[in-house]
């Protein structure tokens, strides 16, 4: 989307998303538990008034004692169920919503990166108006801190280890086949980023350390403690996803614990033949009593060949961008990616770089800047390598088998 100055600007949406006001989030999703979390720990002047949660799947609706128990992907901390937040939260489902008497003055924050585009079209066709009824979670969670906090918050920002990987997937949303020449990270310039990056960054909410496989990384330690040493105040969650085909050294396990580390492991048994390894990586997360989350539930999605350009006209590529939910931005060589996937495309070859596709991280960049990039307005309203992906949750939907992955042990 396009920057428009009378339609965007941030100051116009606080005077019509007052903090003082009541909200419903619509999406009992892991987005919906981040935002209720980050808010809890950003506004330390304001309350976040949030009278309930929507949701259309029946089985959500309820009360909840703990807002980690929403969502079984919900990315946990340490010792959350003695840690309880928002007791007595209740879930309704959107008819329910409907029939509140208060319904006029309760706004909507949608908190689904997948349902995003269908809860929208059911709220406009229910004459609600983006922006004045209702917004996007990653919207308000940008603004808010910004102006009544002064703190510039990003939702999730993600940082290559390794180009390298212990598996070989056809379809590798990182583009891994595609590197020619896959290599590891130089550790000074991993550094340098991350040092960059938070003299900008007051806070993220999900800071992903990813590959390749970052554990083939021979410097993965030394990334983990300076990053944990130096900036873990300003991390909600420290996020570290493995193929669990690799079993952590000791020294790794002690400092993804010492870090209060997450660890994402990825169980693709189902196609592949490691069954026995992978126990024995979670054997050892648990043994070291590592916060992780093992993601079974896995399927892939084509994002398309990645040097066929899909999307022509100008206008084309801007609503393609506009209907894409990706989640990842990318921090790479003191620049602020978008989308990583166009970092990792760049990075293999398959697209040339675009200033449009990114913000400099340099001393003159303000923090507004980076905000309004994040929110998605690049300069051209898109970024160029849109014209050649699928996308996030755009209603183009390619599933991928294991066979049809050509996943390699």
């Amino acid at each position: 989307m396009i920057y428009e100055e009378n339609k965007h600007n941030f100051d116009l949406f606080l005077k019509n998303w007052n903090p003082e006001n009541w909200y419903a989030i619509y999406g009992a999703s892991k987005d919906c538990v981040q935002l209720i979390e980050s808010f809890d720990f950003l506004l330390k002047k304001h309350q976040f008034n949030l009278k309930y949660i929507i949701d259309d799947n029946k089985e959500s609706l309820g009360v909840y004692n703990n807002i980690y128990d929403l969502n079984s992907a919900s990315l946990k901390p340490e010792n959350y169920k003695n840690k309880p937040i928002r007791n007595n939260l209740k879930v309704i489902s959107f008819n329910e919503y409907m029939m509140d008497k208060d319904q006029k003055k309760i706004k909507i924050i949608i908190a689904s990166d997948f349902n995003y585009n269908k809860i929208k079209k059911l709220l406009l066709s229910k004459n609600f108006i983006e922006d004045q009824d209702f917004c996007k979670y990653k919207k308000i969670a940008a603004i808010w801190p910004f102006k009544l906090e002064n703190k510039t918050h990003l939702w999730r920002t993600d940082i290559l280890m390794t180009e390298k990987c212990t598996l070989d997937c056809t379809f590798c949303n990182m583009y891994m086949p595609h590197y020619k020449n896959a290599k590891h990270r130089d550790l000074n310039k991993i550094k340098s980023d991350i040092s960059i990056y938070f003299k900008k960054i007051d806070y993220v909410s999900v800071l992903h350390m990813v590959g390749g496989e970052p554990l083939m990384y021979p410097h993965f330690r030394e990334a983990l403690d300076y990053i944990g040493k130096n900036f873990r105040n300003k991390i909600g969650h420290l996020l570290i996803s493995t193929n669990g085909t690799l079993v952590p050294k000791e020294e790794t396990l002690n400092l993804i614990k010492k870090y209060s580390g997450l660890v994402y492991v990825s169980d693709y048994t189902d196609g592949v033949n490691y069954k026995r390894k992978l126990n024995q990586v979670i054997e050892s997360i648990k043994k070291y009593k590592i916060n992780h989350l093992i993601r079974k539930d896995i399927s892939w999605t084509d994002f398309g060949d990645p040097n066929v350009e899909k999307f022509h006209s100008v206008e084309e590529q801007i609503a393609h961008f506009d209907s894409c939910t990706a989640p990842f931005r990318g921090l790479n060589n003191s620049k602020y990616y978008y989308c990583h996937l166009n970092t990792s495309a760049v990075l293999a070859g398959i697209t040339p770089e675009n200033e449009n596709d990114y913000i400099s991280l340099n001393e003159g960049t303000k923090s507004e800047e980076i905000l309004k990039f994040d929110l998605g307005f690049p300069k051209l309203g898109y970024v160029t390598f849109c014209k050649n992906c699928n996308g996030c949750n755009t209603g183009i939907n390619i599933p991928v088998s294991f066979e049809s992955q050509g996943l390699r042990k």
